[in-house]
């Protein structure tokens, strides 16, 4: 039996496709089966024929610089109920992102609070553990960047340096031409980190990075998670850079819980917020664009028009894939 096909055994022997039930694969103890199901499907190979290498495509080409994925590639069974939480669907996922250029990825519920036996009084258990040594921690193929980002005009290929949270390495920073990137574990319902911990861990995160800008240089502030950070946390960034530098700086946040057919964008203040596509309607690219007399802008590209979240899109023949 191939443990990473998308074929289990059921415990009659008989092949059960679609890996639906937990207890796949025959027993050979009085112990529960382990579930060596991936769970891949259409789903899976959208992403691996479809998207995945449109996005390299563009960043070959000098269109983009890294990808992120804001949560949920697994589905979801409620509150530490679901038992797609193991070591091979870890796996595969880890498998599949490894094709992708520069790939970062923050926790979604379906494979964090979500996942069988999920302690919300804890900062950490087995599967989450997991989780970090797959996608974040140092032995993983994405704790840092592979490949350079596009050069910038009359400068040199530079390949920023990610810094990790020591307690938490899911949560992410990086600073590229004057813009600061957060990437930071919040998923959709309650978890340890950002409501049962003595102090709010995404919170610390954002402090700690910055205040290392003690000659305030970021421009702008990109804030990646699965679903919206408290607004404590905005005002803890726009209280920083009042009080270090005289004014607030722009924040664009990017959430990918509510897996909307198109992309959704809203703007308070300084704030603007982006709702990503579910991955069925394709990816979006977002970009920040710096005004010569002052200011940074957002822009963002749907680049597939279709938007239907029913059929995964094709760039074969658009004239981004050119």
């Amino acid at each position: 039996i191939d443990p990473y096909s998308n074929t289990c055994i059921a415990d009659d022997g008989s092949k059960e496709e679609d890996c639906t039930r937990f207890n796949c694969m025959a027993s050979t103890s009085k112990l529960p089966p382990e579930n060596t199901c991936t769970y891949e499907g259409e789903e899976y190979a959208c992403v691996e024929n479809s998207l995945i290498p449109y996005m390299n495509a563009k960043i070959d080409a000098g269109d983009a610089a890294f990808i992120a994925h804001t949560g949920d590639f697994i589905r979801g069974s409620g509150f530490a109920l679901n038992t797609r939480c193991t070591d091979y669907t870890f796996k595969s996922r880890k498998d599949l992102f490894m094709g992708a250029t520069n790939f970062l990825t923050t926790p979604g519920d379906n494979e964090w609070n979500e996942c069988l036996g999920y302690d919300i009084n804890s900062n950490t258990d087995q599967l989450r553990e997991k989780w970090r040594d797959y996608f974040a921690n140092q032995m993983s193929p994405f704790h840092t960047f592979t490949k350079a980002f596009p050069v910038r005009s009359g400068g040199v290929d530079e390949k920023p340096n990610i810094s990790r949270q020591a307690s938490n390495p899911e949560n992410y920073f990086f600073r590229y031409d004057g813009v600061a990137f957060f990437g930071i574990n919040k998923p959709s319902g309650t978890s340890y980190i950002s409501d049962n911990a003595p102090i709010d861990l995404n919170e610390e995160w954002v402090e700690e990075k910055l205040r290392e800008d003690i000659f305030c240089s970021h421009l702008s502030i990109v804030i990646i998670s699965h679903s919206w950070p408290k607004e404590s946390l905005y005002d803890k960034i726009d209280q920083y850079y009042v009080g270090a530098c005289g004014a607030t700086r722009p924040i664009l946040t990017i959430s990918g819980n509510a897996q909307p057919r198109t992309y959704c964008m809203t703007k308070n203040g300084n704030r603007v917020y982006v709702t990503a596509e579910a991955f069925e309607s394709g990816p979006i690219l977002l970009s920040v664009v710096t005004d010569p007399d002052g200011g940074d802008f957002f822009h963002v590209e749907d680049v597939d028009p279709v938007d239907s979240n029913r059929e995964c899109p094709s760039f074969l023949n658009r004239r981004h894939w050119e």
